[in-house]
């Protein structure tokens, strides 16, 4: 958890007009293989399961980020580069500038006129395929709307920038966002963020987490009152990272809760930044290698954390999460930025967010500025004696210690660039994350399936030292015969190539390096017929009974998935080996969307059906309770769970227990909000002394962690204080 604000070094517009001399070449170099040691070599096995998917690839998944002040932004080379390496999203006008920029005249509180406008902007989305995320000015756009005419609030400045983009010129920007960091602007001893609704000194009272939800409200209904279809994002913090959890004079509850309940219902998506490194300037030191390589694994419980507090607090925990901003290191880059170790970490990045459903990853970014002063030490890989965030170099040089540094050519690629263009040959959008695990801890495994029947397997190596070879084993999918097509990522600036190699059941990875392997299907992959669009009845306030035509197959019928839809997230509710299904643990007058997936027994699955929308009944007699029941995230072999206990009785409640029975092997891993106990299939939670007492009509909020193996249908027989739930 860092223990200082996470801020980006910038290459300020002032610093660029001073940098006019030529760049070098590449200060990186590839060190000699003479006379060393050949590497250690380790078996590995490496597991793929073609019929378990993880997640759909959203257009969305590869993003980065353009700044205002980036006078390389507009060159001509950037539209094919950022095709080429599969960038989906470009997020503009860049971090902190967000909130210190008049888009009306391509100006900066502080700096002045910018590099790039908003059309620039446009224009390269429009030549390189990408959809458009822009932040809006929050933390001074108050001030700079009161010095137009005639004097317009932040909100309305907003909604211009709205109207000019979507309705004046049909720019299609979809996603839009208010202010960048706004935690960073005092309210938690750390003030780096523009805000202008803040008063002077530490832990300001004025511009906490409330201040800043009841300002974003009057934003979103001016931005939206434009263009409806737009989704506009909010600032919350990343679980486990500073400041999450933290509170002061100005923020009494934490910045997620707080900002969560105020705009319950009104956020379009959840923006969240991620540096999980810090500099090596404060304690615990950083960055490391061996660090940077290891943190993805703090990925699943971010995100299973954020969604249990979505659903908690915003009452909704399938609202869109978007990343839109990451890299190695949270301030003052060095060498580890512009080498192989970062395009090793950037696809497990971003793999680790998507595979949990997350919308969209943003890294930061596409020109940043080359920095001396970060940590260019021995312990880190690579010779490099600077760093930036960039993935594409701008030429820029700065002095260093006794000789001027300069960076590469503009527009030359960093390694990280390469770990986004392998990234983007591995996933593409529609197609579908698989699991995928090894047994050794230093080598990663990911795969995807193609729409055509074909298998990609990704395989990071994060030793520096020991070569693997990975032996493969598949279910659910037969590979072809033959040598397969294998694509590297390996040595000091990270250089791709391809080649046919091993083949579908060995591999050998390189230490440092990244191997991806397209297989072909063994033969044609014929699925099973799509069935046929599902129909309800029997709906009652918590479960609906679903119907559908068969489908069918030619290698044997295995069953079929009932999902429950919430835009591009799809939840497994139910599983039959027939034609129908029950529902159960729906919550009451609530509004829900299911569809049908047939799956053979090779473990091919159906395209989806129709999708059919139920909305279940009014809460009526049973009992004096009812409990909504959401699975926040399901990752095949384990899930997060959220539950909305109310009292619907005429007396209060003091002190209750709950209870339910698993239909299938589910099993408690651990919760809160209660104390959770499981014996045999029944599980129990009693209430907390914060808890306990429910008035008429009161809810409270708690959830639990579990695994289980095949379906995960929905709890059922609730039941409070031994009374049964209506």
């Amino acid at each position: 958890m860092p223990l200082w604000p996470p801020t980006r070094q910038s290459r300020l517009p002032a610093v660029l007009a001073a940098l006019a001399l030529l760049a070098a070449g590449p200060l990186w170099s590839t060190a000699s293989s003479a006379g060393a040691a050949a590497p250690a070599t380790t078996a590995a096995t490496v597991s793929v399961n073609a019929a378990q998917a993880l997640a759909t690839v959203p257009a969305t998944a590869i993003g980065t980020n353009g700044s205002v002040y980036d006078s390389k932004l507009t060159d001509a080379a950037v539209p094919g580069q950022l095709k080429q390496a599969g960038v989906g999203l470009v997020r503009f006008p860049g971090g902190s500038s967000s909130d210190s920029y008049d888009w009306k005249t391509n100006s900066d509180l502080t700096y002045g006129t910018q590099a790039v406008d908003f059309d620039h902007y446009a224009a390269i989305l429009q030549q390189s395929g990408a959809q458009g995320m822009v932040t809006v000015n929050y933390g001074s756009g108050d001030v700079i709307g009161a010095t137009k005419t005639p004097a317009e609030s932040g909100a309305q400045l907003a909604a211009d920038w709205v109207r000019y983009a979507n309705i004046t010129h049909d720019y299609h920007i979809k996603y839009w966002e208010i202010g960048n960091e706004i935690y960073g602007n005092g309210t938690y001893n750390a003030d780096w963020e523009t805000d202008k609704h803040c008063a002077a000194g530490a832990n300001p009272t004025n511009c906490g987490p409330a201040v800043y939800a009841q300002n974003a409200k009057a934003y979103i209904a001016a931005m939206k009152a434009v263009d409806p279809t737009i989704q506009v994002g909010v600032v919350l913090t990343a679980p486990g990272n500073w400041p999450d959890g933290s509170t002061s004079a100005g923020s009494p509850q934490p910045w997620n809760q707080t900002v969560m309940t105020a705009l319950a219902g009104q956020i379009g998506f959840a923006d969240v930044h991620w540096y999980p490194q810090n500099p090596s300037s404060v304690t615990p030191p950083g960055p490391t290698d061996a660090g940077l390589l290891a943190s993805s694994a703090q990925i699943p419980g971010m995100v299973s954390t954020l969604r249990s507090q979505l659903g908690q607090y915003a009452g909704n925990s399938s609202v869109p999460i978007m990343l839109t901003e990451t890299n190695s290191v949270s301030s003052n880059p060095g060498k580890q930025t512009v080498g192989l170790v970062n395009a090793l970490f950037l696809p497990q990045d971003y793999l680790g967010w998507l595979a949990n459903g997350v919308s969209s990853v943003d890294w930061w970014q596409i020109h940043n500025g080359i920095v001396s002063t970060g940590d260019n030490g021995s312990s880190l890989y690579g010779s490099a004696n600077y760093g930036d965030y960039g993935m594409l170099a701008d030429g820029s040089c700065v002095a260093g210690s006794g000789a001027q540094l300069c960076e590469p050519a503009a527009d030359t690629p960093f390694p990280a660039y390469n770990g986004m263009t392998l990234l983007s040959r591995f996933v593409h959008p529609g197609e579908t994350l698989v699991a995928a695990g090894s047994n050794q801890s230093l080598l990663q495994a990911y795969s995807v399936k193609a729409a055509d029947g074909s298998l990609r397997v990704l395989l990071v190596n994060d030793d520096p030292s020991s070569s693997y070879q990975v032996g493969l084993s598949y279910a659910g999918f037969t590979p072809a015969t033959g040598t397969p097509t294998v694509t590297t990522m390996a040595g000091a600036a990270a250089a791709l190539t391809t080649a046919s190699a091993g083949t579908a059941t060995s591999q050998t990875v390189a230490p440092y390096s990244a191997v991806l392997v397209t297989l072909r299907p063994g033969s044609t992959v014929t699925p099973p017929t799509t069935p046929g669009t599902p129909t309800a009845s029997g709906v009652t306030g918590s479960s609906v009974d679903l119907s559908w035509a068969p489908s069918s197959s030619a290698t044997g019928l295995a069953g079929y998935d009932v999902v429950q839809a919430a835009g591009s997230t799809e939840t497994v509710v139910a599983s039959s080996t027939g034609a129908s299904a029950t529902v159960s643990g729906l919550q009451p007058n609530t509004s829900y969307t299911f569809a049908v997936y047939a799956k053979d027994t090779a473990g091919n699955r159906s395209a989806r059906s129709g999708t059919v929308t139920v909305t279940t009944a009014a809460a009526t007699g049973g009992g004096s309770c009812k409990v909504g029941y959401s699975v926040n995230n399901d990752w095949g072999s384990g899930f997060t769970a959220n539950l909305v206990l109310t009292n619907t009785g005429s007396t209060p409640v003091n002190g209750w227990t709950l209870s339910f029975g698993w239909p299938g092997n589910q099993h408690l891993s651990n919760g809160w909000n209660a104390n959770w106990t499981q014996s045999g299939n029944t599980v129990t939670a009693t209430s907390l002394s914060y808890n306990g007492t429910l008035a008429p009509g009161a809810s409270t909020n708690l959830g639990f962690n579990a695994s289980y193996s095949g379906g995960n249908q929905a709890p059922s027989g609730f039941t409070l204080n031994g009374a049964a739930c209506g």
